[in-house]
């Protein structure tokens, strides 16, 4: 990416979705969804072909987002909402102080999963929070029930007052009012959709029907040779009769979700545009991680470290930053790379424990991406994971181990990692993997017999 010097500090806005996939993005040219909000971002600053999350769960990515850190070495294991667990803390190094310190302005609009602590102590100037769209529903829609539970629905809710419009119009209020600010200003809107239940409002619920809805790469998996949890979490589901046609209207109500929160995406867009603001400012687009949505047979996202939850999308633009039309290829994390980019733009020092690299760095990145999950729901089942051009490995600490050919096998659906003939590249990526883990504090990389498992001379069966 060329990189240019800027002569002032930019105004930052941060979109960051909830369970958007990365092959449902125009971009990504994989399946028929419409995003062009997110497109023309790309098409005027970067697009970012293999980003992912460092953690496929909700406030663990967002703590890593918060302090450039693997969620895993901070401790936050799983959401602090379902199984008690350590959080990020007010008095650890986040991003908002060092913006703060760097003169920033900053601003919050959505749901807060950032720690267990209230976002008060986390130094913002100014929150909305989904709390107050919560009340507002409340008391203007009384009546309204939803009946297909997570599987996704129409939302009778206008769109104008949906939760993906509310809070973009928000956001839009506060552009308007830092119009005229002294001070560079950061605004992050964390917009919950589209994770599931999917209920989009009219006219986006009608845009897509079930039979518009594209097979995932990954249906029909056996679950041959793989970990036990995997069929066990159609089981709890009880998704194990479900064919392709009972998934398809929630595929479809996905797509929608997501069409839906690119025009939210596109409200703010325009805000900027009618202020005066756009070229003045740095704006990011991205997930926390991806969603499941009937790939594999699965909803939501635990137990897996497949690419259907942590590839996820990212596009930026800043002019005089970022040529338009530039395309990276390169393996980035969307989540740890993002503390040190805020750095670099507004001039803020990243701290010694922060792990990733600015994203307007291309140079000497790992060809790979290393994903953690503790899993939650039904019961921890911990993963780890290298994620490399062609391969990737899991490793499953209480299960059989799994190793994909993503160029023969995208969907991730036969698992090799009994075959004598990939024997050494397994010891390569554990190898790799493993010091990936330990430079980033890891506790199971460094817990001894453990972490043997990762050892070359080790056989897993």
């Amino acid at each position: 990416m060329r990189r240019i010097d800027l002569m002032k500090q930019p105004n930052i806005l941060f979109f960051l979705a909830d369970q958007h996939r990365y092959d449902c993005t125009g971009y990504a040219r994989k399946y028929p969804v419409s995003t062009p909000n997110i497109d023309a971002i790309g098409r005027e600053g970067v697009c970012f072909n293999n980003a992912y999350a460092p953690t496929p769960v909700c406030a663990p990515a967002r703590q890593s987002f918060l302090s450039g850190r693997r969620a895993e070495a901070i401790g936050a294991l799983h959401n602090y909402n379902f199984i008690p667990t350590k959080t990020l803390m007010p008095e650890d190094f986040h991003f908002v102080k060092g913006l703060k310190s760097a003169g920033y302005t900053t601003s919050f609009v959505g749901q807060w999963d950032g720690s267990v602590r209230p976002i008060d102590e986390f130094g913002f100037d100014q929150v909305r929070l989904g709390k107050e769209y919560a009340a507002y529903i409340k008391e203007k829609y009384p009546d309204v029930k939803y009946h297909n539970s997570w599987f996704g629905e129409h939302n009778p809710i206008p769109l104008e007052d949906s939760r993906t419009h509310w809070y973009a119009a928000r956001a839009c209020e506060q552009i308007q009012m830092l119009a005229n600010s002294e001070k560079p200003w950061f605004l992050w809107m964390d917009g919950v959709d589209p994770h599931l239940p999917c209920r989009p409002s009219s006219p986006f619920f009608e845009r897509y029907k079930p039979e518009d809805a594209v097979i995932w790469d990954g249906f029909g998996d056996r679950f041959i040779d793989k970990p036990y949890i995997h069929r066990q979490q159609l089981l709890n589901w009880r998704l194990e009769s479900k064919t392709w046609e009972n998934w398809a209207p929630t595929v479809a109500a996905y797509y929608s979700m997501i069409s839906q929160v690119d025009d939210a995406f596109g409200r703010v867009i325009d805000a900027l545009k009618d202020s005066g603001q756009y070229d003045d400012t740095l704006v990011i687009y991205t997930s926390d991680h991806g969603d499941m949505c009937g790939s594999h047979g699965m909803i939501d996202k635990h137990y897996i470290l497949w690419d259907d939850v942590i590839r996820v999308p990212l596009v930026m633009r800043l002019p005089g930053k970022i040529e338009p039309g530039t395309v990276c290829d390169d393996f980035v994390s969307n989540a740890l790379d993002l503390l040190p980019t805020l750095a670099e733009i507004a001039g803020f020092e990243v701290p010694g424990n922060a792990i990733g690299t600015s994203l307007f760095d291309t140079e000497d990145r790992d060809d790979c991406a290393v994903c953690a999950s503790g899993g939650q729901q039904f019961g921890a089942f911990t993963q780890r994971c290298i994620r490399t051009r062609t391969h990737k490995y899991i490793w499953n600490l209480t299960d059989i181990d799994e190793l994909y050919d993503l160029k023969k096998d995208p969907g991730e659906l036969h698992n090799l990692i009994k075959r004598p003939d990939h024997a050494s590249l397994v010891s390569l990526m554990r190898k790799k993997m493993k010091a990936e883990l330990v430079r980033c504090g890891d506790p199971y990389a460094k817990a001894g017999w453990l972490a043997r498992q990762l050892d070359e001379d080790v056989k897993l069966v």
